[in-house]
């Protein structure tokens, strides 16, 4: 009797601790940590210290409309409406004292596409599945303010925007970063080396991509900024690359680019006009390894461009933001398997304009729309222009 009273009591606080650590409440800011680390202690529960979970889920309508000129030179039509769902649940694990950090996160998604893990609502009611979107271990000497090395399927290390990776585009691979940790000025540094395709066999070695970036950072005031400059070197992914996703492919199968060596700058600007944030982002990028195997209509096609605009901000109840951007990526510009999915992938150009507006306290409603075309054609290829709207509700669980 006294065990069953034993489980149910631990059973009950295991529940009290994880609807603490879910809605987002600091306990530490309220109560003396060393009375709740004692109580952890007594309780049985000292493994949740450090122990923090988070999950969100997003529901969504999509519609899609293409006006494109076949090979034939007729003029077409075509329409898809969608409902699909993102469904994101994962944890991490501190332990401050050795400045070791573990997580994990499980994420839905009709198939393994790294740009993507929304789950269309399709076949007739059947399951839907789950993939593994983060894993990893990283590591801050507490010695070495700044300074960190992290391994594992990882979140994104590089001040970045989508004309080159999608926001769903977790790395395969190793990172090492090191950041002024005080001050209003504080340079950065990062280098990564990453996995792309193992094994291969119609290539002369594995697939893999070596990065660096190195940028300033400021902050001061109700004014922030960040500029950073990357170099990404992708090896061997010319040949065995997941889908072409815009990057024109020659007679052997292989990328016409030859090589992708991308160069990326990016600027991003900060300031508050009142209690309103608005940001402004700029981010130019060249393939300089773009040789085109000798397809001269793509010759020189070798360059990304997009601005963003966001004012507002979605983050408690009544927030209000609105979100603008004008982007183009010329064919060989950059891999199409990584960059923006509901923007096209590459060799694409247009705008997305988003307004969102949060009725509720862990919710938010979405709007946007996007309208993209070709940035460069083929002659005697399909061209088609793509309208797309998404209407979404977000909900932070």
């Amino acid at each position: 009797m006294y065990k069953g009273k034993h489980l149910i009591t631990m059973a009950i606080a295991v529940l009290i601790v994880h609807a603490v650590l879910i809605s987002g409440l600091s306990w530490a800011g309220e109560t003396d940590s060393s009375l709740m680390d004692e109580w952890l202690k007594d309780s049985g529960l000292k493994w949740l210290k450090g122990l923090k979970f988070k999950a969100d889920f997003r529901l969504r309508y999509q519609g899609e409309w293409w006006e494109f000129t076949d090979s034939d030179g007729r003029e077409c039509e075509n329409d898809r409406q969608r409902g699909r769902f993102r469904l994101r649940l994962g944890f991490t694990k501190k332990y401050k004292d050795d400045g070791l950090e573990v997580g994990f996160r499980l994420a839905s998604g009709s198939s393994d596409d790294p740009t993507s893990t929304n789950q269309t609502m399709e076949s007739n009611n059947s399951k839907k599945p789950v993939w593994i979107d983060l894993a990893y271990v990283k590591y801050s000497p507490p010695a070495l303010p700044g300074l960190t090395f992290a391994g594992g399927k990882v979140k994104n290390p590089f001040v970045h925007t989508d004309i080159l990776w999608d926001s769903d585009v977790n790395m395969d691979g190793l990172y090492q970063s090191f950041e002024l940790s005080e001050g209003t000025v504080r340079p950065f540094v990062t280098m990564a080396q990453m996995f792309l395709d193992e094994n291969k066999m119609d290539a002369d070695h594995d697939s893999g991509m070596l990065a660096g970036q190195a940028g300033i950072k400021l902050k001061t005031g109700g004014f922030s900024a960040a500029l950073a400059a990357a170099y990404y070197d992708f090896d061997e992914f010319e040949k065995s690359y997941r889908k072409a996703h815009g990057n024109p492919v020659d007679s052997n199968g292989v990328l016409a680019a030859g090589d992708f060596n991308v160069f990326d700058l990016v600027a991003q600007f900060g300031v508050k006009a009142g209690p309103v944030p608005i940001k402004v982002i700029l981010d130019w990028a060249i393939n300089t390894g773009d040789d085109a195997r000798g397809d001269g209509e793509f010759e020189g096609k070798d360059t990304a461009l997009a601005a963003h605009l966001k004012v507002g901000k979605c983050k408690k109840k009544h927030d209000w933001e609105v979100k603008y951007k004008f982007a183009y990526i010329e064919a060989n510009a950059a891999p199409g398997d990584f960059c923006d999915s509901d923007f096209g992938h590459a060799n694409r150009k247009g705008h997305k304009l988003s307004v969102g507006y949060q009725p509720f306290k862990k919710a938010s409603l979405h709007l946007t729309g996007l309208m993209t075309e070709p940035k460069d054609v083929l002659d005697g290829a399909e061209s088609h222009r793509h309208f797309t709207i998404q209407a979404d509700l977000k909900v932070k669980l």
